[in-house]
């Protein structure tokens, strides 16, 4: 378990990445490309939200969390996420396994996001390449995140068009993929104990994460 609460906190550092991206303001929605344009209306609706639930975010993880589910996840497409973040072992699960694996890969994608609401602060975006993407299908957009006396962070955010919507299926954060981070985990989770053996792993986090949010949150209010 120790090893995967490490890439938990590594993924952290991606997920900070990717809000950051998704919050970055763009001086002309005008002027984007179709990917970049995605980005933009979420960032809109990020910074709201933000702005409007600042002492909630700071004292509510449920709240956080349901909100980066209700924000962000939608601009994910988990199911190619989650067949890149296994790789081979994807391709040999069952439907079932499958199913579970997404739907417990989606809640530590979110609560990691939630968790990285708590890292913000001032920024800007530049982005480093502009796209004609009006006949791809798949874009890397590439991006620093500049921040008040910190060095800038390079961004590369890796989407793909489906059914007309434009939707993230990683982030590369200083030269750290979300999925190659997650991938190298899983496989060794699956070779030691099996597909199902990993599955029961990643809702045996996700349950401490909820555990420890509510622990906390009880703490908070008795105070």
């Amino acid at each position: 378990m120790a090893y995967l609460q490490s890439r938990y906190q590594l993924g952290i550092k991606a997920a900070v990445g990717m809000l950051l991206l998704f919050c970055a303001s763009v001086a002309s929605a005008e002027m984007l490309s179709p990917p970049e344009a995605a980005i933009h209306d979420v960032s809109e609706s990020l910074k709201t939200l933000l702005q409007q639930n600042q002492e909630r975010i700071k004292t509510d993880k449920a709240y956080v969390y349901r909100l980066a589910n209700k924000v962000v996840a939608p601009h994910v497409d988990f199911n190619r996420l989650s067949g890149l973040a296994l790789g081979k072992h994807w391709r040999r699960a069952t439907p079932e396994q499958k199913k579970e694996f997404m739907s417990e890969f989606q809640r530590l994608l979110v609560r990691t996001y939630a968790t990285a609401f708590r890292e913000f602060g001032e920024w800007s975006l530049k982005f480093d390449s502009r796209h004609d993407a009006s006949d791809a299908k798949s874009v890397v957009v590439r991006s620093q995140v500049l921040r008040p006396g910190a060095p800038p962070v390079s961004v590369k955010y890796r989407m793909h068009q489906k059914d007309g919507v434009w939707l993230a299926y990683d982030v590369v954060i200083e030269g750290i993929s979300l999925v190659t981070n997650y991938r190298t985990t899983f496989a060794k989770e699956v070779r030691r104990n099996g597909m199902d053996g990993l599955i029961k792993r990643v809702a045996k986090l996700n349950n401490q994460r909820i555990a420890a949010s509510q622990s906390s949150q009880v703490i908070a209010a008795s105070n």
